[in-house]
């Protein structure tokens, strides 16, 4: 009986906290909740992987843990204000800019200190801010269904495409020496797939899935900026990853058959998969080839 509970990390931690256990709870919310509310299904799905991984936050902020902990709780509270109380978006974005600077100037590693002065500082915490804030923004408008008639609606991007860049960030994250980070996004990419299979099994309509997509965008974007913060991960790949969606999107303007939501998915979903695959592949490549002259002690 012993083996049921002293699994390594690596087992443990990705095989139940990084998928079967967001897969589970969001499967399980967002069969239960109404569409409009599902952003929160994936929200409570990734609280406990977070919370098994990095645990409660100290006070005051002061490690890569914090970072990443404090990075779901502002996502989430961001997500939020956007989706419950429909604040306007200059103001919306302007806090999350607000925000995300706050975190990182807190959190502002000691090597990058040591490096340069205010002007670094100033630059780094303002580019992680705009930068999550930005992409956020994209993806929450490329996933925003649109009325266009009677019976009819403009699609949007559905989680199919969100997917493989985030298990594409897990490689890179892992490769990097950040495990926890790269379990931690695995669980938003299972939180993705729950919801995924929901969304087909119920056919709704497609409003409220842009809530969804901006809480994962946030999450990409800063488990990819602590991934050069705090560990090594190869930030032009990561970068890459970032065409994967976008890829996805493209599809519908392919002439492709697309009669059901499962194909309009499938070549979404195919899309984003092979610009992810080509970054995944290029950091496993290097990492191999970087571990051949390795000859242990």
């Amino acid at each position: 009986m012993d083996g049921l509970w002293n699994w390594d990390d690596l087992i443990h931690g990705t095989a139940v906290f990084s998928a079967a256990a967001p897969l589970l709870v969001a499967g399980l919310l967002t069969a239960l909740l109404p569409l409009r509310w599902w952003w929160l299904a994936a929200i409570l799905a990734l609280a406990g992987p977070f919370l098994w991984f990095f645990g409660f936050p100290s006070i005051p902020l002061r490690s890569s843990e914090d970072a990443a902990t404090a990075g779901l709780v502002a996502a989430a509270a961001l997500t939020s204000l956007g989706a419950t109380f429909r604040m306007r978006r200059p103001l919306r974005l302007s806090l999350s800019v607000a925000l995300w600077t706050v975190l990182i100037w807190i959190l502002y590693p000691a090597w990058l200190a040591a490096e340069g002065g205010l002007t670094r500082k100033v630059m780094v915490a303002g580019g992680l801010a705009a930068a999550t804030t930005v992409w956020a923004w994209v993806i929450e408008r490329l996933a925003y269904h649109v009325p266009v008639g009677e019976g009819r609606t403009h699609a949007g991007m559905t989680p199919a495409a969100l997917i493989p860049p985030a298990i594409a960030l897990a490689v890179l994250l892992q490769l990097g020496g950040a495990m926890r980070f790269a379990q931690s996004i695995g669980a938003m990419a299972a939180a993705c797939a729950a919801v995924l299979v929901i969304w087909l099994w119920r056919k709704p309509p497609g409003e409220g899935l842009e809530w969804l997509a901006a809480l994962w965008a946030m999450l990409f974007a800063q488990l990819a900026w602590c991934g050069w913060l705090f560990a090594e991960i190869r930030y032009g790949l990561a970068a890459l990853l970032c065409a994967a969606p976008l890829a996805g999107v493209l599809t519908r303007w392919l002439p492709l058959p697309r009669g059901t939501p499962l194909l309009r998915c499938f070549w979404e979903g195919l899309a984003s998969l092979l610009v992810s695959s080509i970054a995944a592949g290029i950091a496993l490549a290097a990492y191999q080839q970087s571990a051949s002259g390795y000859e242990g002690y």
